[in-house]
């Protein structure tokens, strides 16, 4: 990563080395969010729905989602078509062994801290594989209302529940003849 150097001459990398955790912390606080994502995969996932689970931040000028990426080493960089840099955390794995223990030496001081609870709760949920029963995906649900969105959410609790398939079967999963199995 390259470090930029202030005019006190400074340089950023030096500067921020010990206050960089926090400063991270207290950017998310702001800027960050913790996202529980309902996505329709009817065609291709078992119960018909997949959980996504994100943590991301984004900004103008890509010098923050680079420190995050550099800081936390997992996620990826993105660019928007608009300009927009963001840096995401999506794999359970990373966000169970590096975001949430980042965020737990280095908490948050905002409201934001409910709203990281609440997502690790769903997190949990994740991890253990239980979002893949009802119970489990009724439960994410109840988390994903907790967390309050600035827009209409695509699909609705009582939706996603309607169409949750009990018995699942991949719906173009193609059945093997026997002569295959040979």
């Amino acid at each position: 990563m390259e470090v930029k150097t202030f005019n006190c001459g400074q340089s950023a990398g030096k500067a921020f080395d010990r206050g960089l955790p926090n400063y991270l912390s207290g950017f998310t606080d702001s800027e960050g969010s913790f996202n529980i994502s309902v996505i329709n995969r009817e065609k291709d996932y078992k119960h018909g729905w997949k959980i996504s689970l994100c943590f991301n931040i984004s900004q103008k000028d890509d010098t923050i989602p680079k420190l995050f990426k550099y800081y936390l080493g997992c996620g990826k960089i993105r660019y928007r078509k608009d300009g927009i840099c963001y840096f995401d955390v999506r794999k359970t794995d990373d966000l169970v062994n590096i975001v949430v223990p980042f965020f737990i030496k280095f908490p948050l001081l905002s409201k934001k801290n409910g709203t990281f609870k609440v997502f690790c709760k769903a997190l949990e949920i994740v991890r253990s594989k239980h979002h893949l029963t009802k119970p489990g995906m009724e439960k994410i649900l109840e988390l994903r209302n907790e967390i309050v969105v600035g827009r209409k959410r695509k699909y609705s609790n009582k939706k996603i529940l309607s169409t949750y398939q009990k018995n699942p079967q991949r719906l173009h999963a193609k059945i093997a003849k026997k002569s295959d199995m040979i």
